[in-house]
C-alpha cells in the first residue's frame, strides 16, 4: 500500500514499502528506494518526497476508441469503469487546429502535442498526434469531445490506476522528416516501474491484419485503419526501467498494393509513475 500522505514517515516505512524487510539496513540513496521516486544515485533525496508513494506500478487499461472517418474530431463515447482514475486521451488528427479535449464535459490537460506536419514532416497536409489527462470518478457511458482535425481522426482511450502522481514525469514527441523511411523512434525518460502511453499517426500502411505498424518495446498495442489510408494507433509500456526508454514505430507493409514511400508521421509520449 502507498506510504503516508502526511505525517511522519520513517526510513523503515519506506524501506518497506520498497520490498524490503522491516528492521533491516536501509538507507535513502539504496537503489530500491530511490527508484521508487525516480532519483539516480548521489541524488538530493528527502523524506518529505515519498509522501503518498507506492513502489507498485501505475496499471493502464484500455477502454475503446472514438472514429470520425469523415472530417473532424472524433467526438464519442467509450465506457469508463466506477472510481476514481487517470482517464488518458490519445488523438491521431487528420490535420491541426486541435486546442482542447474533453471528458464528459470536463476539461482534460493537455501533455503532449505535435501538429507541425505542414513544416517538417513528410505529409503536407498535416496531422496531429495528441495527449490529453484527466483524474476524474465519472463512469458508464462518457463522451469524449474536442475540436482541431480536417479529416480522419482516431481517439484511444486508457484509464491507470495506481499511480503516485496524474502530472506525467515526462513527456516527448516526434516527428518524420524522411520521406523514404518506413521508422520513427520517440525517447523519453522513464521512472522505475512506471508505465508509457504513446500515440501515432501513419500514412497509407498496410492493415493491421497484415501486419500494420508495430512498437518496440510495448506490452499493447491498439491501432486501426481507415479507409486503407492511416492507422492510428496507440500503445502501452507497464514496469518500466529506470533510465531512457526508446520506442521505434515502423510501418511492418510497404507494398503489397500499398504506398511504397508509406512512412510513420507523429507521435507523442508521456509516462506516468
Amino acid at each position: 500500500m502507498p506510504l503516508p500522505s502526511s505525517g511522519q514517515i520513517t526510513l523503515n516505512q519506506i524501506h518497506v514499502e520498497a520490498g524490503g524487510s522491516s528492521s533491516s539496513q536501509a538507507a535513502l540513496n539504496d537503489a530500491d528506494i530511490r527508484d521508487m521516486i525516480g532519483k539516480g544515485s548521489g541524488a538530493s533525496n528527502a523524506f518529505n518526497e515519498y509522501y503518498g508513494v507506492s513502489a507498485a506500478a501505475p496499471v493502464a487499461v484500455f477502454k475503446g476508441r472514438t472514429i470520425n472517418t469523415g472530417n473532424g474530431f472524433a467526438t464519442g463515447n467509450v465506457t469508463l469503469s466506477s472510481g476514481s482514475k487517470l482517464v488518458v486521451v490519445t488523438c491521431q488528427l487528420g490535420g491541426t487546429g486541435n486546442t482542447f479535449v474533453n471528458v464528459g464535459g470536463v476539461a482534460a490537460t493537455l501533455a503532449a502535442k505535435i501538429d507541425n506536419g505542414a513544416s517538417g514532416g513528410v505529409w503536407t497536409g498535416a496531422v496531429t498526434s495528441a495527449i490529453y489527462y484527466l483524474v476524474t470518478s465519472a463512469s458508464g457511458s462518457t463522451q469524449i469531445t474536442g475540436n482541431g482535425g480536417s479529416g480522419r481522426s482516431v481517439t484511444h482511450v486508457w484509464e491507470i490506476t495506481g499511480f503516485n502522481s496524474s502530472t506525467p514525469t515526462a513527456t516527448a514527441t516526434a516527428q518524420n522528416t524522411n520521406s523514404n523511411s518506413f521508422s520513427k523512434t520517440i525517447s523519453l525518460s522513464t521512472q522505475y516501474n512506471g508505465v508509457t502511453i504513446g500515440s501515432g499517426l501513419s500514412e497509407d500502411t498496410i492493415p493491421a491484419n497484415n501486419g500494420g505498424i508495430s512498437v518496440s518495446n510495448s506490452d499493447s498495442l491498439q491501432q486501426i485503419d481507415l479507409e486503407s489510408a492511416t492507422n492510428h494507433y496507440t500503445w502501452r509500456d507497464e514496469g518500466t526501467a529506470l533510465g531512457t526508454t526508446s520506442y521505434n514505430c515502423t510501418n511492418n507493409g510497404t507494398g503489397n498494393g500499398f504506398n511504397s514511400t508509406s512512412t510513420i508521421h507523429q507521435l507523442a509520449a508521456c509516462h506516468w509513475k
